[in-house]
């Protein structure tokens, strides 16, 4: 697959139209042009099949984005097309509740580790928010520590333009980058005990946690009542077939779920025990689309897809396959960058400086693009559609790349080391 001569006409012509009429541009901050290689790469796709996708110029490349995670099947799977079919014909979405809603709550609860209630809602700020307001409600403390990314709601992002400043003071945002960062986040939930009432975790994805770390976080928190969610909106079915929780041998107190869940169709979740999550009933939480029935249908299809065909294994074992071969390319080449943290979210980094790192993945992404490879510019994802020659095509793109870079004095000799 290969993209050479890229045009990208028609995409360029939609974005000044897009300019004009949708707020902000895009629906999703991480799908504006800015984030990729702008003026270097589409804008607009039109069709995705599998692990391909095609833009509105009709170029093809083998797509590592992914839908921003939510594709972990690949696009338009047979799964996901044939259920929706199946069941458009009973409605979308009714004025009580149906059952779809508990067939899919009861698989859900086989396949998640420590889950006996789930409750349904859209995106995964939603389903963190909820689990929130139960935290604070069940340990009648308002304080939270947020650990990663956990959405777009006040409560996580305190510190930008919208949000009122006392919000700031009721969240406590923890980075998780090396392995300085763990002891810092055991002693300010240590500190702050009495008046913290939830810690959120969604794993870094430059590194991959010991349990250890794990461990003690789970007693900190159960030693002195805070609720402990993982956040597994991205991680969820992808580094297990039950999650982080199932990965690291770690269970919380609650799980958010999304992305994954439903295979691209919009929906997430939470989980946990019966006593915790039944006390949800003494709150204000609600959605008219919570009980929507195709996304409860396909996230019922999808789940049990994930068990027939080993999917977390797949994705494992070619995400595995990308890093080794990319290390050794970048290795063999003297360049610096390097695919790190978990197998199937390989991570493509060549500095630890933010602005350091975009410097080379701006161009490098050009270049992927230019041979057909649709990737981001740190997290990306392997999904039940790629195929081990998709694997090897992108390799061979990558060494394409980043010879071309070289060869165009990209790469100082020194920043390899």
């Amino acid at each position: 697959m290969n993209n050479q001569t890229l045009s990208l006409t028609q995409s360029q012509q939609l974005q000044t139209e897009g300019e004009q009429v949708i707020a902000g541009f895009t629906q999703s901050m991480m799908k504006k042009p800015e984030q990729f290689a702008p003026g270097a790469f589409p804008v607009y796709l039109s069709k995705g099949e599998g692990a391909i996708v095609t833009d509105v110029d009709g170029n093809q490349y083998i797509d590592f984005i992914c839908g921003l995670a939510a594709n972990t099947l690949g696009h338009n799977h047979p799964v996901v097309v044939n259920t929706i079919t199946e069941h458009l014909h009973n409605g979308i979405i009714h004025s009580l509740p149906t059952p779809i809603e508990v067939q899919t709550a009861k698989t859900l609860i086989e396949v998640i580790p420590n889950a006996e209630q789930v409750r349904f809602f859209k995106t995964g700020a939603d389903a963190n928010s909820a689990a929130v307001r139960l935290a604070r409600h069940v340990t009648g403390r308002d304080e939270i520590m947020t650990v990663g990314y956990n959405g777009w709601h006040d409560q996580y992002m305190f510190d930008t333009p919208g949000v009122p400043a006392v919000i700031a003071g009721l969240t406590h945002r923890m980075p998780l980058f090396t392995p300085a960062d763990e002891p810092k986040i055991i002693e300010k939930i240590i500190a702050r005990k009495d008046e913290l009432a939830v810690v959120l975790l969604s794993v870094p994805y430059n590194r991959v946690l010991e349990r250890p770390f794990l461990e003690q976080l789970r007693n900190t928190c159960s030693e002195h009542g805070v609720i402990l969610v993982f956040d597994e909106v991205v991680t969820g079915f992808r580094l297990a077939p039950g999650g982080a929780q199932e990965y690291f041998g770690i269970q919380a107190d609650l799980v958010t779920l999304s992305k994954g869940i439903a295979a691209g169709m919009p929906l997430s979740a939470v989980a946990g025990k019966r006593e915790l999550m039944s006390r949800i009933n003494e709150l204000q939480v609600s959605t008219t689309f919570g009980g929507e029935m195709l996304s409860l249908a396909v996230c019922d299809a999808v789940l049990k897809e994930y068990q027939r065909t080993e999917f977390t294994q797949h994705i494992a074992r070619l995400g595995a396959i990308l890093k080794a071969e990319v290390n050794q390319v970048s290795l063999q080449l003297g360049v610096p960058l390097k695919v790190v943290g978990y197998d199937p979210i390989p991570m493509f980094l060549f500095a630890k400086d933010p602005q350091e790192h975009v410097k080379f993945a701006v161009p490098f992404l050009a270049e992927m693009a230019k041979r057909g490879v649709l990737m981001r510019r740190e997290v990306n994802f392997i999904c039940g559609a790629h195929t081990e020659a998709h694997i090897n095509e992108t390799i061979a793109a990558v060494k394409a790349s980043l010879i071309a870079m070289k060869e165009a004095g990209l790469f100082d000799p020194q920043d390899a080391s």
